[in-house]
């Protein structure tokens, strides 16, 4: 399961860089951490200088000024929170990117063979649901409902919908 980030700054942030930052952002987002030799054949850097220097110089920077702090830094080691495991000389994003917000109606996120299946709770006057992918952006709109959802890969534009009992299922076919 993808946890919901905090998604107004994270929709800014991947705005705000390049196309080679954002796959960088998307790729910690969707696997919390990666050695510096992955994220160069991530964005087919020419050298690990290379993601060193996007790093500092543009996603770091670029972070600073939406999240008021950097999101990527170094550990030489580290134990994964949610595996338990010893990971070494890997790159991170920051534990408080992750937002829970109780008052918010319930979203969850799975990752699935070949796409993305959402599933979130309506407002019981919610009738008409308007579904639209928006480059990265998965965007569900009601009368009384708004949710912009940041995709970590590129996903078809055409989706499934349903809706039982006042349960949207969302389901997204990966592109590739």
């Amino acid at each position: 399961m993808i946890v919901s980030q905090k998604p107004g700054k994270m929709i800014s942030l991947m705005k705000a860089v390049d196309e080679k930052s954002r796959q960088i952002i998307a790729y910690l987002l969707r696997e919390r951490h990666a050695g510096i030799r992955k994220l160069a054949d991530l964005i087919y850097a020419s050298s690990d200088m290379e993601v060193l220097i996007r790093i500092r110089e543009v996603i770091n920077p670029k972070a600073q000024k939406v999240f008021g702090k950097p999101i990527i830094k170094f550990e030489r080691s580290k134990i994964d929170p949610l595996t338990g495991e010893k990971v070494v000389f890997s790159w991170w994003l920051t534990e408080d990117l992750i937002e829970h917000k109780d008052n918010e109606s319930p979203l969850d996120i799975f990752e699935e063979k070949n796409g993305l299946r959402v599933i979130a709770c309506l407002p019981p006057q919610e009738e008409n649901i308007n579904i639209e992918v928006r480059n990265d952006l998965l965007i569900i709109c009601g009368k009384e409902y708004h949710k912009e959802i940041l995709l970590l890969y590129p996903v078809e534009k055409m989706v499934k919908k349903t809706i039982n009992n006042g349960i949207l299922e969302i389901k997204l076919n990966r592109i590739g």
